[in-house]
């Protein structure tokens, strides 16, 4: 499929303009800090028509995990967050990936075509998931249903432009600095909160264990979710650090060649994200033909009942919302994990969770040209080959063969697994936030030493190896 009948509207869709000039570092880190500032903001504009932040809490009970997935704020303007700007982004990417739209993205003109197509979507995405969120949650006061869907709206479409604004004058990925900014607000008031509740408690976990550990009253306990961050932000660094080269060699000549690294989360977090997503929308979709998934009728037969159960064990008891969340905390586990139920919940949401991670993971690497055969032409037109065999591209993929595969499947577990197990032991800012916060900031971190090393004087960065 062709998409050239939408080029001539190219010219009416607003854009952020490219720097004429060389944009110094600093003033890069400025528009980043400044984006990051406006986000926060956004995020504590309720809009008008809603219940405001007095009879909010209840109604979006149970979509905590999208507020990490999708870098919103539940009942402000920026509910549906980055949501509509990453399914469309992702449909078009899988569409090009899989031939059925005819794209070249290497030519400017149709990367152009593509970013343009995309903001169209994004447009027709964000009213479909704001009107969702909307009928939802039950957030809108009568009759301003229609005003509440469009202030959503606008708020995701302003986070697109905010995003092309950080990629061309910021640093990094403006969805990413959004991704990485709220998982990272949510684990720094989960820890310093200092506001207390109707009950008279600290909200924030090392609060608490200040205010009763001066009271007399040593409660470590109320420590473990900061414990289960830190556990999990170790291991996640651990398995980016983790990669498994190829040996190659240039055009035969010997003594030149290098090494193409297989990164041991050779697939990302994009399985997480997208089984994430798959079942926060199952459990999103169906409030829009008034399924409550909660509170299933009652008269059903046995296998509707079955479905309804299984369904609701998996999107809404499981991931980073009451019921599986925190299982693992010392003063919780006993009592939980003797429940049979439980132990059926637990079976049922992990299996399912991981056979999505591997199911999308194997989809992703075949349609974004991550798979033997993609790997190998590039390493073929990039002049090297396998040292001993000879230059063709059936025995790079023959190699290939042996190891994309099965690292791709281990990946998408491991990440998958790591995902599960920091919600199960109550992390801070979920297992999946924790998973795209630390894949962001270490590319962000990446980048900055490439732009500091593009600004250092021409002799000293020979002088550091650098040309």
């Amino acid at each position: 499929m062709k998409l050239e009948f939408i080029r001539p509207l190219l010219k009416y869709i607003p854009e952020v303009e490219l720097p004429k000039r060389h944009v110094p570092f600093k003033e890069k880190l400025i528009w980043t800090a400044a984006i990051l500032c406006i986000f926060f903001i956004m995020g504590t504009v309720y809009p008008y028509g809603s219940v405001g932040p007095e009879g909010m809490e209840e109604r979006i009970r149970g979509f905590e995990a999208m507020t990490m997935i999708f870098a919103s704020q539940m009942g402000t303007i920026i509910s549906a967050g980055i949501g509509p700007i990453v399914t469309a982004s992702i449909v078009l990417q899988l569409l090009v990936g899989a031939g059925m739209l005819e794209l070249d993205l290497s030519r400017n003109e149709d990367k152009a075509l593509f970013q343009g197509t995309q903001k169209i979507l994004v447009v027709f995405v964000a009213l479909f998931e704001a009107g969702a969120l909307v009928v939802a949650t039950g957030i809108a006061l009568p009759g301003l249903a229609w005003l509440l869907i469009a202030q959503i709206a606008i708020g995701s479409i302003l986070l697109l432009y905010m995003d092309e604004l950080v990629s061309k004058w910021g640093v990094g990925s403006g969805i990413g600095l959004f991704i990485a900014g709220g998982v990272s607000q949510t684990i720094f008031t989960g820890s310093f909160n200092f506001l207390k509740t109707r009950t008279g408690e600290f909200p924030g976990y090392i609060i608490s264990f200040l205010y009763n550990l001066s009271n007399g009253e040593f409660m470590l306990i109320l420590l473990f979710p900061i414990i289960a961050t830190i556990i999990v932000f170790l291991l996640v660094v651990y398995g980016e650090s983790m990669k498994l080269e190829i040996p190659l060699s240039y055009g035969g000549i010997r003594g030149v060649g290098g090494r193409y690294p297989l990164k041991f989360f050779y697939v990302s977090n994009l399985p997480v994200i997208l089984a994430a997503a798959l079942l926060a929308n199952v459990q999103l979709w169906p409030s829009l033909v008034g399924v409550d998934m909660q509170n299933p009728p009652a008269d059903m037969s046995f296998i509707q009942n079955a479905f309804y159960q299984v369904t609701s064990y998996i999107t809404i008891n499981g991931g980073s919302v009451p019921g599986l969340y925190g299982i693992l905390r010392p003063d919780n586990i006993a009592s939980q994990m003797t429940d049979p139920m439980v132990l059926a919940h637990l079976l049922v949401y992990a299996t399912v969770f991981l056979f999505l991670c591997v199911l999308f993971g194997k989809f992703w690497v075949q349609t974004t040209g991550l798979g033997p055969e993609k790997v190998a032409e590039q390493i073929q037109q990039g002049g090297m080959q396998i040292p001993g065999f000879r230059r063709d591209p059936r025995v790079v993929r023959k190699v290939l063969d042996r190891y994309i595969p099965q690292i791709t499947i281990i990946s998408s577990i491991a990440v998958g697994f790591l995902a599960v197990i920091a919600d199960l032991m109550g992390a801070l800012g979920t297992g999946t936030g924790i998973l795209l916060t630390v894949g962001i900031l270490y590319r962000m971190y990446e980048e900055i030493k490439k732009e500091q090393m593009a600004e250092m004087h021409p002799a000293l960065r020979r002088f550091m190896g650098k040309s």
